[in-house]
């Protein structure tokens, strides 16, 4: 490394801090301020590892930060340097904090044999580790251009391993050379590589027009392979802005594409985003019949790895935002089996954060935490637009446990990322006694355009049952069942029935008929059990001890009370206070 009054220089890097920029190869990264200064500062103390109160001292001086910032920051900062093919130089160690390692940038500096960068970017990939595929690819291009079957290999390694900005710049001079040569189709198969890569950045509006200009470059090839794969990514182009019909169209195409050329890879995706449309429109059950027919082409064998990775995190993705968490409890079991066999890891964070959301609905709370502080680091660098709902289920694992206050910070943060934390937030509002704020916040979400929240309608009607109950708004909580019951009930899977006969217990409640009520929850607690789920038995079940004291059945009550603090003790952690009360009053009942 060299350094001349404020710059630094290090491989195909200039950190210049007077001008506050970063240069690879003279051309100037945004970076955001507090991740320059996170550069600067580990650059300049690069003799040691600098600790994260160090850090946090240094970029939030006597200022509270969630969980997680300094962890962003770092990502982040990766990911600019992934354009120099320096990922690795800030480097980890657990339990100590972080450092700016002089070697690992000397040692990429270094000039090597082009041929023997190759090399090793090929062997790299034979055993699926991505990122040093790609840092091989990088260097070996800084060196000499790359081939484009080379330029090629390398964007889909970076897609895979979450790295894909490091790779467009190669991508798009990949584009010029071929467009100007004349080779449509190569020009088209690097141009749908950068629409993958945008859209995981969050970069809609690019990703748009790069999916349109690939779609001139085949004009005229209709039941080309490249036009399967232009067709599941406008199938997921259309999704996003809530065309369901459009996505459906563009998946069939993909799908009879794919089984004319005999592409298990374009079939296998335009199955799944077939899948996702027929959901969008209503036909749950058609939908999954797809997306199970896709599982099944996978394990068959005939998908490579990343078509196949990315099939089962999107089906796993569906069964969660239904709810349906016995049907999203085996597709996670699938994708971690395949994972093993197939030596792919996580892709990229987003399947290890639709696990800890199962995990979270199964009890298993400990597990779920450290798989969702696992895929953060992975989303934050490689698919940003789900940063905000690791935020949601870490919110949601914290409620679990009873961490109100953490939980409460993680949904502000998901809502500062852009994603709406809702039913989550609801939920902790009607456990700290705000049922009015519950019932505006699920108002809002009901009312808002977005794709997510159109997956969780049930969910957010069944819950403003409660809120509105709760609130003292009966009539809105009837309205609130009326839609339920007049069409936006989708009863496919037993927590969607178990959230429904719950609501309908808020109701009978509501009417002074606690018998109805406690008959409501008992449908609840088994449909519950039947999912393995002891969170929402919990709930259920402190419910029905309510309705029984009402009641005067105190024994009955006893006897749901012994279940919640024996078998269930663990998820009844959150409960603790309203158990607390509720001991009181069978200790008052029973004299």
């Amino acid at each position: 490394m060299t350094a001349t009054a404020t710059t630094f220089r290090f491989g195909s890097c200039e950190l210049d801090e007077a001008r506050r920029s970063l240069t690879v190869r003279g051309r100037e990264l945004k970076l955001q301020p507090r991740v320059f200064d996170l550069l600067c500062y580990l650059v300049r103390h690069r003799e040691r590892v600098v600790t994260k109160d160090e850090l946090l001292e240094a970029l939030w001086p006597r200022a509270i930060v969630v969980d997680n910032a300094l962890q962003r920051l770092v990502s982040l900062a990766r990911n600019a340097l992934a354009e120099a093919g320096l990922a690795d130089v800030v480097r980890t160690y657990p339990r100590h904090g972080y450092r700016f390692c002089l070697e690992s940038a000397l040692a990429e500096a270094a000039p090597a044999p082009p041929d023997s960068r190759l090399a090793a970017a090929r062997a790299a990939l034979e055993r699926r580790d991505w990122g040093a595929a790609c840092e091989a690819f990088a260097a070996a291009d800084a060196q000499a251009p790359l081939a484009g079957e080379d330029i090629e290999i390398w964007g889909r390694a970076a897609i895979c391993g979450g790295q894909g900005p490091s790779a467009v710049a190669a991508l798009e001079r990949l584009v010029a050379e071929r467009s100007s040569a004349g080779d449509a189709l190569s020009a088209a198969r690097a141009t749908l590589l950068l629409v993958q890569i945008r859209i995981d950045q969050r970069q809609g509006a690019i990703a748009r027009g790069l999916l349109q200009r690939a779609s001139r470059w085949l004009d005229g090839r209709a039941d080309t392979v490249e036009r399967g794969h232009h067709a599941w990514m406008s199938a997921r182009m259309a999704l996003a802005g809530g065309d369901a019909e459009a996505a459906i169209a563009h998946a069939d195409e993909a799908c009879r594409i794919g089984r004319l050329r005999h592409d298990a890879d374009v079939e296998c995706l335009g199955l799944t985003y077939r899948g996702h449309g027929l959901m969008s429109r209503g036909d749950v059950a058609e939908g999954f019949a797809q997306h199970d027919e896709a599982a099944a082409m996978i394990r068959l064998g005939g998908v490579c790895p990343w078509a196949a990775g990315w099939s089962l995190c999107s089906i796993l993705y569906a069964a969660r935002y239904r709810s349906d968490w016995l049907r999203a409890a085996q597709f996670a079991q699938a994708y971690e089996e395949w994972s093993r066999a197939s030596s792919m890891p996580s892709f990229p964070g987003t399947c290890q954060l639709h696990r800890a959301a199962v995990l979270n609905v199964q009890g298993e709370l400990e597990q779920a935490a450290a798989e969702v502080r696992a895929a953060a680091q992975l989303i934050a660098q490689a698919a940003p637009w789900a940063e905000g709902d690791a935020y949601c289920v870490l919110g949601d694992i914290q409620l679990s446990v009873g961490d109100l206050e953490d939980a409460e910070a993680s949904y502000r943060q998901a809502h500062a990322l852009g994603w709406n934390p809702q039913p989550g937030l609801a939920r902790l509002h009607l456990m700290t006694g705000r049922a009015a704020e519950a019932q505006r916040g699920l108002e809002r979400a009901l009312d808002t355009p977005d794709f997510t929240l159109r997956e969780r309608r049930t969910q957010l009607l069944c819950l403003l049952v409660h809120a509105a109950v709760a609130s003292g708004d009966v009539a809105r909580a009837r309205e609130a069942m009326s839609l339920l019951d007049g069409g936006a009930r989708r009863l496919d899977n037993e927590s969607l029935t178990a959230m429904l006969s719950a609501a309908e217990a808020e109701l009978a409640l509501a009417d002074g008929d606690t018998r109805l009520a406690a008959l409501k929850l008992r449908r609840a607690i088994r449909d519950w059990r039947e999912v393995g789920s002891p969170v929402g038995e919990v709930e259920a079940r402190l419910r029905l001890v309510e309705c029984l004291l009402d009641e005067g059945d105190a024994p009955a009550a006893e006897l749901e009370m012994h279940v919640v603090q024996s078998a269930l003790a663990i998820a009844a952690r959150a409960h603790r206070h309203r158990i607390a009360a509720l001991r009181a009053r069978l200790t008052t009942a029973t004299g």
